[in-house]
């Protein structure tokens, strides 16, 4: 019975092993992308390596990009900045 027990804790350490590695791909897919959006807002790069923490990096850099005001201002809609 022992055996069971240790079988199902080893199986759980796989599933989160396979569960950190897919995060940390993810979470490298979305670091370049993130890393060009906040040096274009004028914020640092750096910031999109809080990509890297599970579960909530994701949501600091969206409540960073979304809340604070930007270095380099906003973008006001317009497709070209030119005369009208």
């Amino acid at each position: 019975m022992s055996w069971l027990i240790s079988w199902v804790f080893g199986l759980g350490s796989l599933v989160l092993l396979a569960i950190l590695i897919g995060h940390f791909i993810v979470a490298l897919v979305l670091i370049i992308p993130t890393w060009r959006i906040c040096t274009r807002a004028g914020f640092s790069g750096a910031l999109s390596l809080l990509h890297l923490v599970p579960v909530i990096g994701i949501f600091i850099i969206m409540a960073v990009l979304a809340f604070s005001p930007w270095p380099n201002g906003e973008a006001n809609g317009e497709a070209s900045p030119g005369p009208h």
